[in-house]
């Protein structure tokens, strides 16, 4: 019997092009159990979904391995550390080919330039120079051949193997020329290709350096996360307090947070008050009051007050780490646009293979001349660049979920992101999304009394409803005693029955107790929503309850009109209440007395006729139009299961993020759009340039390979740039509100 399918994100090693992605989804595709896998090359993740009955994270990580790449330690820091060694082993090389193919290059063409270069009488010892120079950059760009080839015996080959056989190439009839220099052909010394392959691989080390660096601060956002989480904590241990590292805490634990602290860990606070700044995980920028009894979370900062808290939560299970790893697994999956991409990149570079050894065969067949066939066939491997069309998506990718969590938008995947950019119609919930969720009861019919209250405030114990709430609110405040309840049963949307002592009680919508054949009397609609009571059958009173406007919900409805996007607002609620709500926001269609199922049936009438749907709601009712709805987001104060129903969850009650969400979405897939068109022009216009397409009309491109080598870095440069240009977007429909994450 197989288990729940598990997630699993791994950092790894090795993986430069999109290539090597195919490679390692290939190798786990394999392994038993694993039911998808998706290489992410921006950010080295591969994220595996898995059966762990069948196998487990040592069996997926020898499938990698076994594919030609490493998988690295999780840790954070040991991460940063490793990316920023990577960084400066690539600056080693980059200087090492530098230093010898800048004069490799001068003493190579100089002439060309009417420069008097040493040596240049004597062909022998002039070839000889410049074999020399060559072989310290050759070493320096090992890197190119320790991959490229492995790949190209296991017939996967890469951008690396690409670069492999054209300087190899080069390289290679550089020396069969060198040969024919020294046994007297001193015409051989025009045919020396030296310089090309030296500077060839000095110019894609730079590119694959700038690459580096940038696909380094594609991340910030979630190592800035990470970087929230402090390092040490004070707690009292046998009664004294002492400074432990935070990985060292606890469940129990009784830490002390100074003000000006950070919060270690989740938690809760047994004594002192203060205010809390949450914005790191809200977004929100005002502080928060925290007083006895309330929850805090590891990584907020602790303003001007002492607080002791206990410690609930540590590590991987606080909300912190909990953010991290959803943007991670939204980082690690790959879009729907990214399919058509993966497929071109799977074959793209056996195709360039194919094109270059065929255009170096045919120029040979009708122009005959081989130092030209050769030149466009290491101008085709060299120029054509899988790199680009492997970085456009992902890279946008993880740019947009981070920039999303900065905000406190967490997407759950990359195809939930592309989802929000096509969205047409948006359908909000009323309690508690455009509303607060914290109703009270402001008004009772003369059938209220005591006795009805308690059985009414009994009932309603069972029932996680914000309404049922304001109910018990209401008893309390006037003393009531609950009674013992049995045979509760609750109607998402309706309302909740149960028997109490020998009564049969019922309370919920009108509509929910006149179904069960209680007669209920006519009532005045004033807007607020009316909660009924029924025992043994008959109609014993009614509640008043008023849930207040959030102050954000008439701004994210006119953002979304000027977005051009319809909105709804569906609510299980009374007509006139649901009415009186939506003009107070601005929203024109409303769907009243909607229960789960109605929902769903709206959502599909939508999406049947068009539409694309993002549903946003709060509440158990809502979870079945959540799943439906084409993108589902859930208020950060919802309920466990909408939260889990939902694609997107919103760390804050800010309604403002629901458009922030389309307007991410929507700049995010225009920038995947952008950067797909970057890297398919470049090699639908560079190949043929490269083939040798001018030679037809008579004219030639001088250092042919060279400008391949520029062009083809210059390429992947390009779309990491516009890739990156998404770090600086700010969402119009929250301009007034501050980010989650400090720059930087």
């Amino acid at each position: 019997m197989s288990a729940e399918p598990e997630r699993l994100n791994l950092k790894t090693d090795g993986m430069s092009c999109a290539a090597c992605s195919a490679r390692i989804e290939k190798a786990l595709s394999k392994v038993p159990g694993v039911s998808e896998a998706n290489a992410n090359f921006s950010n080295s993740i591969v994220s595996v979904l898995y059966d762990p009955s069948a196998t487990g994270r040592e069996q997926i990580a020898a499938a990698i391995k076994g594919a030609g790449y490493e998988v690295i330690e999780d840790d954070p820091d040991a991460i940063a550390e490793r990316e920023r060694a990577s960084a400066r082993s690539l600056a080693r090389s980059l200087a090492v080919s530098v230093i010898f193919s800048v004069p490799l290059a001068i003493f190579a063409m100089g002439p060309m330039i009417g420069l008097n270069v040493p040596f240049r009488e004597d062909s022998a010892v002039y070839a000889a120079i410049q074999l020399i120079l060559c072989i310290p950059v050759l070493l320096a760009g090992r890197r190119f051949y320790v991959r490229g080839y492995p790949a190209l015996i296991a017939r996967s080959p890469t951008m690396d193997t690409l670069i492999a056989l054209g300087t190899t190439a080069a390289v290679a009839y550089s020396l069969y020329s060198t040969f024919l220099v020294f046994g007297g052909d001193h015409h051989a010394i025009h045919s020396l290709y030296y310089d090309s392959a030296a500077i060839i691989l000095t110019l894609v080390s730079a590119g694959k350096l700038l690459e580096s660096r940038s696909k380094v601060r594609t991340n910030d956002a979630v190592r800035s996360l990470v970087s929230l989480a402090p390092k040490t904590a004070c707690v009292v241990r046998d009664g004294r307090e002492a400074v432990i590292p935070a990985d060292e805490l606890a469940v129990g634990d009784i830490a002390i947070v100074r003000p000006g602290e950070s919060i270690p860990a989740d938690g809760r606070v047994i004594d002192g008050s203060s205010s809390v700044d949450e914005s790191m995980l809200t977004g929100e920028s005002m502080p928060v009051r925290r007083i006895a009894g309330d929850e805090v979370f590891g990584g907020t900062a602790n303003m001007n007050g002492l607080l002791k808290i206990s410690v609930e939560k540590v590590g991987g299970d606080t909300v912190l780490f909990q953010i991290v790893r959803m943007v991670m697994d939204a980082q690690g999956t790959k879009a729907p646009v990214a399919r058509a991409a993966d497929r071109t990149a799977a074959v793209f570079v056996p195709a360039v293979m194919l094109i270059a050894f065929a255009a170096g065969i045919l120029w040979y067949v009708f122009d005959g001349d081989v130092q030209f066939s050769i030149v466009a066939m290491i101008s085709v491997l060299v120029i054509s660049c899988p790199c680009a069309l492997g970085l456009a998506t992902p890279l946008a990718v993880t740019v947009g979920t981070g920039k999303a969590a900065e905000y406190g938008i967490l997407f759950k995947s990359a195809a939930a992101l592309e989802r929000a950019g096509r969205i047409t119609t948006v359908v909000l919930d009323k309690t508690g999304t455009i509303t607060e969720g914290r109703p009270g009861v402001t008004g009772a019919s003369a059938e209220i009394t005591d006795a009805v209250l308690s059985l009414a405030a009994s009932a309603e114990y069972g029932s996680e409803h914000p309404l049922a709430k304001a109910v018990l609110s209401y008893a309390e405040e006037r003393g009531i005693t609950l009674k013992e309840v049995s045979e509760f049963t609750s109607e998402a949307g309706g309302g909740v029955r149960c028997i109490i002592g020998s009564d049969d009680v019922m309370v919920g919508s009108r509509r929910f107790l006149e179904s069960s054949g209680i007669a209920i009397p006519p009532a005045e609609d004033d807007g607020r929503t009316q909660i009924f009571v029924a025992v043994t059958g008959e109609y014993a009173g009614m509640f008043s309850i008023s849930d207040p406007v959030r102050p954000s919900a008439a701004s994210a409805v006119a953002s979304l009109e000027r977005m051009r996007i319809k909105t709804m607002m569906v609510t299980g609620d009374s007509e006139g209440t649901a009415r009186a709500i939506a003009a107070e926001v601005g929203i024109d269609e409303v769907r009243a007395h909607s229960l789960p199922r109605d929902k769903l049936n709206i959502l599909i009438s939508l999406q049947t006729d068009g539409e694309n749907v993002l549903m946003a709601g709060d509440g158990i009712n809502d979870s079945p139009a959540l799943m439906q709805a084409d993108l589902g987001i859930a208020v950060g104060s919802g309920t466990d299961i909408a939260i889990g129903s939902a694609d997107a969850v919103l760390m804050n009650d800010d309604v403002r993020s629901i458009p922030a969400a389309v307007e991410i979405g929507r700049a995010s897939l225009r920038n995947i759009r952008q950067n797909l068109f970057l890297a398919f022009v470049y090699n639908i216009v560079c190949i043929p340039i490269a083939a040798g397409l001018p030679h037809l009309a008579g004219i030639d491109v001088p250092e042919m390979p060279v400008i391949a080598a520029a062009a083809m870095s210059l390429s992947s440069v390009s779309v990491v740039s516009n890739a990156l240009r998404l770090r600086s977007f700010r969402p119009k429909s929250i301009e007034s509100r501050s980010k989650a994450l400090p720059k930087g």
